[in-house]
């Protein structure tokens, strides 16, 4: 496990300062507070960048990027598969069994009064119920992690936690999730794949097949 938080730690530390600061916004801050400071801060050019860049987080990006491992080690790709399999199962076993509940902002916002209107992106279509937690967020933390751990030059691994929070911050921005929908997403998504990250390696060192080390490779015609 050290070795691992050894591989990772240029994502999980300035992850942890990130936590800390958001957690402590989220005790201080009443919910709506800290919701319209992100959603209420607005321009044209960030309205045009978030609402494809969301998708960062969707299961498809995930995939594609599984996909794409696959060209680099099937190793690789069969932990990227495993890692949004069990994280999104997560995410949405507490959004549909859990916590069905939780209005999101679109909703909330129209059940209570006195707030500001909300900033809509147009072309986003907006969801009402199963906020907590974000999906999104706990496939970004995820993905990102995971292409932390398999690049070489760990380096990257503070763009990626940028990317990945990005990602979370477009959520609230577009008025889809509150603050602390992300927060517990980001939680989620990091949490479960470090423990992947942490069993899922050594298992398959332990049980070794031809096909770990191999790829897939394009024909020359």
């Amino acid at each position: 496990m050290l070795a691992l938080l050894r591989q990772t730690r240029t994502f999980l530390l300035p992850y942890l300062v990130l936590l800390l600061a958001v957690g402590t916004v989220l005790l201080t801050t009443p919910k709506h507070t800290a919701f319209f400071w992100i959603n209420g801060h607005h321009a044209p050019f960030f309205d045009q960048f978030f609402r494809p860049f969301t998708n960062v987080g969707d299961g498809v990006f995930y995939v594609a990027i599984t996909l794409v491992l696959l060209f680099v080690r099937f190793r690789w790709a069969l932990l990227s598969f495993v890692c949004f399999a069990v994280t999104s199962l997560a995410a949405q076993i507490g959004k549909h069994l859990i916590f069905t509940g939780h209005p999101r902002p679109f909703r909330y916002f129209a059940e209570h009064s006195g707030f500001p209107p909300l900033h809509i992106v147009e072309g986003v279509v907006m969801g009402t119920l199963k906020s907590f937690p974000s999906g999104h967020s706990t496939s970004a933390f995820s993905v990102f992690l995971v292409l932390t751990f398999v690049v070489q030059d760990k380096r990257w691994g503070l763009a990626f936690l940028l990317l990945a929070a990005l990602a979370a911050y477009s959520r609230v921005y577009l008025a889809q999730h509150f603050v602390e929908d992300v927060f517990a997403g980001s939680i989620l998504g990091t949490g479960l794949t470090l423990a992947l990250l942490a069993w899922l390696p050594g298992y398959l060192a332990r049980h070794p097949r031809p096909w770990h080390d191999q790829r897939l490779r394009l024909r020359r015609g």
